[in-house]
């Protein structure tokens, strides 16, 4: 029967989740087939953390399988389930992180006289995915085994599987192998190396996985090296060659323009902001897989294992940068930024860094990234968290506990604004429901204020982007997890002490002109 078809086939499921080494899966069932995956999962000693959202779920999964080197797990109900999950699958994809989502759906046995939630889940999946295709009889355990080495093929991402005992099922494809790259284009990145006297390095979110290999080899190259947001720590921020973000707005600019060759390593076009590539030098890309250039022009492409291209093209020639080259201190000039307000927020950054320095950090689309990015400073990778790719709001709190999961005895540390943790809000309850050791941090000015800095007249006026003051320690307290509001320096100093070693919400309120001079230097 249908029942004893669903119980075998999420059997099958759940060994393969098992042999690949899953051991947390994350989501929101609806009943029937997805109660019989979690059962069966926990029977194999898989846990299952309960989320109240469908998007929260992916976040949390996929982060998780990102800092543990696995992939995220989530499992979802058909219909509104499945749809709701869609800005995680989105997320998971254009963050290059990796998500296997399997969705409930409604049997193609019964599906001529079943219209109740009965949508196209495949197609529907498809368009945010890597691969959309549906988990059946047929060899559940390779299909399972396939969406998972698929979904942690660079470029990383999200694969779905429509769970249906009643199909015979479809087979992921196998990730793409990249050709080597032509004679040619090896020879002109080494004339083009040879011949630049102001090369700029920029590293991008497909070197994290090979960070050591990348660091060492630009060590010691005496020239100025940018990362994106997603590569933040691969080169140390004490060095001497770190000069800071490319995300392509005007605050990087000058150094990009003296330039005479960009090396580009594991770097994404999916990274920066939208906008022109205006510069004149050449450029030259070093990356795992083939990826889109266009953002930069006509740039020479070099595709392979990144040992073995930096071994070909690297070190760089001695007499770079003749005449030196600025560093910019984005983080002091954020810093030493005058403001009336009683707390700045830059003063929740640096704060909480003299807190908890070695903390794991997540960052939520909004203002309060400009100065959280460049004020938590790092040695080393992996510890910052940001949607970059899709730029979602509502990401940081579903990905520190994600981090929390993956890493229970480390402090996690979310930065988000009131909007994005409006769009969250119920997850709170899983902090503390799951005593996890998170200490979430509201940038709270009761606006969408990187919004409202780009409004201009005539754009809706303050009905567009303001909302009602929130007590959100109110809201954390209701939800069984201590909180604290602070309006200075002190009472944040204060809150911070007491959040250690649990879940725990702090309420800053801040001023939300501040960002008009923060804007300023963070994006020229």
């Amino acid at each position: 029967c249908w029942i004893d078809m669903a119980r075998e086939l999420a059997r099958a499921m759940a060994k393969a989740l098992n042999t690949a080494g899953v051991t947390t899966m994350f989501g929101v069932p609806g009943g029937g087939p997805n109660l019989e995956m979690i059962g069966a999962a926990q029977e194999l000693g898989i846990d299952f953390v309960l989320a109240h959202g469908e998007t929260a779920a992916c976040v949390m999964a996929s982060t998780h399988g990102r800092l543990t080197g696995g992939v995220g797990i989530a499992i979802v109900t058909r219909g509104p389930g499945l749809t709701s999950a869609i800005n995680g699958l989105a997320q998971a994809t254009l963050d290059r992180s990796p998500l296997v989502l399997i969705s409930d759906t409604v049997p193609a046995a019964q599906s001529d006289r079943t219209a109740h939630q009965r949508l196209d889940q495949v197609a529907t999946a498809a368009p945010v995915t890597k691969w959309s295709g549906v988990l059946g009889h047929h060899d559940p355990a390779a299909t399972v085994a396939a969406a998972i080495e698929l979904a942690k093929a660079a470029p990383q991402g999200a694969v779905h599987l429509a769970f249906d005992p009643t199909q015979a099922g479809d087979m992921p494809p196998a990730p793409p192998r990249a050709d080597a790259s032509e004679a040619s284009e090896l020879r002109r990145a080494r004339d083009l190396i040879s011949a630049a006297r102001r090369p700029v390095i920029i590293i991008g979110l497909d070197a994290m996985p090979a960070a050591r290999t990348i660091r060492a080899a630009v060590a010691d190259a005496g020239v100025p090296v940018l990362v994106t947001y997603e590569a933040k720590g691969i080169i140390p921020e004490s060095s001497t060659n770190y000069a800071g973000f490319f995300t392509g707005v005007k605050a990087e600019m000058p150094l990009l323009a003296a330039a005479d060759l960009v090396i580009g390593i594991g770097l994404d076009s999916v990274e920066p902001m939208p906008g022109p590539w205006p510069h004149t030098a050449e450029v030259v890309l070093l990356h795992s897989h083939p990826v889109e250039t266009a953002y930069f022009g006509s740039p020479t492409r070099l595709v392979g294992d990144y040992q073995h291209l930096l071994a070909e093209v690297f070190p760089l020639p001695d007499h770079t940068w003749p005449d030196g080259y600025a560093r910019p201190d984005l983080a002091g000039a954020l810093d030493g930024l005058p403001s009336s307000s009683g707390l700045r927020p830059q003063d929740l950054v640096s704060i909480t860094r003299e807190h908890f320095h070695a903390a794991l950090v997540t960052v939520d689309a909004g203002a309060h990234m400009l100065v959280a990015m460049a004020l938590w400073q790092v040695e080393d990778p992996g510890s910052v968290l940001i949607s970059n790719g899709l730029a979602t709001m509502g990401f940081s709190l579903p990905a520190s506990i994600g981090a929390a999961a993956a890493f229970p005895k480390r402090k996690v540390i979310c930065f988000v604004g009131d909007g994005g943790l409006g769009m969250s809000l119920a997850e709170l309850e899983v902090l503390n429901r799951r005593q996890l050791n998170v200490t979430v941090i509201v940038f709270n000015d009761a606006s969408l204020s990187l919004i409202k800095l780009k409004q201009g007249e005539r754009q809706g006026g303050e009905a567009a982007v303001g909302y009602s003051p929130i007590s959100f320690a109110g809201i954390a307290t209701a939800m069984g997890i201590e909180s604290a509001s602070a309006r200075d320096a002190a009472e944040f100093h204060d809150a911070l002490t007491r959040s250690a070693g649990k879940p725990f919400l702090i309420d800053a309120s801040i001023d939300a002109a501040d960002y008009v001079t923060i804007m300023g230097l963070a994006r020229g």
